[in-house]
């Protein structure tokens, strides 16, 4: 009988938690010891030739830290919160306005989810694309995979940098902080937060989703999603509820307080994957998602407070199209398949 291998992960207090078999056990680990979770599942290259599929320049709501800005046009947040992408008018034709033309996005009227493929060339995956973020949680439509390569997390305490991009609360991170799918480092940008939650889990919404994001050295992203339920207040998030920004498209920066996400990760690691899109225009895919099954706990009211300040900033449900549902665990009643799944 093979011997499952076992990993742990190193917090701020110096203790461990390994997962092994399905099930958790706790330790105390030494400080020179590398911190780092193995979540037993590991999402596979893009498919051809084992190689890394060239990924189109992908924008988020807001300019993320460490990432170039793009020579065809730029990103900036009004007075109003809104996103201004320019572009230039390279053709020198003569317009009815200046060269620049300004394109905004909201999540509600004719500038909302339905209408951004429309709204400018850019965002045209919006509208036709195959491989669009979020998409419902299915349990019985899931594939069970096992024996995969592992996936390490390692983020580590900063001062807490935050801003009100007018379309999420979002927290910049700087290079340090990474995760590991088989040898290839994703640097953690920035993690925000949606209301409600932007993934569904067979059928419904829970009320808030946090999304971690990270980029590789080629372009490349992947993102972990943290669903969220009411429950038990959160002293975690209360940090950053304490710290909320004043107004909207400035960063501000605390340096006595921090907010690791790793304190956002559910202490059952089994999660969801599939290939995906960014759920803010320009829409662009080849997105590495992975969202955990096991909701965490955050009080009614610090939910409220938090979607008081964002208003309602989630994207509807995606069709699947040909797209595989993966998900890092068997069910007992699955049996182990014999082959591994392709799904990238």
């Amino acid at each position: 009988m093979k011997t499952p291998s076992l990993k742990c992960i190193l917090n701020p207090l110096m203790l461990s938690f390994c997962v092994l078999g399905g099930g958790v056990q706790w330790a105390t680990v030494q400080a020179n010891e590398p911190p780092l979770i193995d979540l037993g599942a590991e999402l596979e290259r893009m498919k051809g030739g084992g190689e890394k599929s060239k990924l189109p320049p992908i924008h988020s709501d807001v300019a993320t830290p460490n990432t170039p800005s793009s020579l065809a046009h730029e990103e900036r947040v009004d007075k109003g919160g809104n996103v201004i992408v320019t572009h230039s008018n390279k053709g020198g034709g003569k317009t009815g306005h200046s060269d620049h033309q300004q394109v905004t996005w909201s999540y509600s009227g004719k500038e909302g989810p339905r209408y951004w493929g429309d709204l400018s060339p850019e965002n045209r995956q919006c509208k036709a694309g195959k491989n669009q973020s979020p998409i419902n949680l299915k349990d019985k439509a899931a594939l069970g995979t096992v024996g995969l390569p592992g996936l390490d997390i390692y983020y580590r305490d900063v001062p807490l940098k935050v801003i009100n991009t007018g379309h999420s609360l979002q927290i910049n991170y700087p290079l340090g902080s990474y995760i590991k799918l088989g040898n290839d480092r994703y640097e953690l940008l920035q993690f925000h937060f949606h209301t409600p939650s932007e993934h569904q889990k067979d059928g419904f919404n829970y009320p808030m989703e946090a999304h971690l994001v990270h980029k590789d050295g080629e372009g490349n992203y992947a993102v972990l999603g943290v669903i969220f339920q009411e429950g038990a207040f959160n002293p975690i998030l209360n940090t950053l509820l304490k710290n909320l920004p004043k107004k909207v498209g400035k960063q501000e920066i605390h340096r006595r307080a921090s907010l690791n996400p790793a304190k956002f990760l559910p202490g059952n690691t089994e999660f969801y994957k599939y290939s995906g899109s960014l759920t803010t225009p320009p829409c662009s895919e080849g997105v590495l998602w992975m969202v955990f099954k096991q909701p965490i706990e955050a009080s009614a009211e610090q939910i409220q407070k938090l979607n008081e300040l964002m208003g309602d900033n989630a994207r509807p449900v995606q069709p699947n199209y040909a797209r595989s549902l993966l998900k890092s665990w068997l069910d007992p009643s699955e049996e182990e398949p014999p082959l591994m799944y392709e799904f990238y």
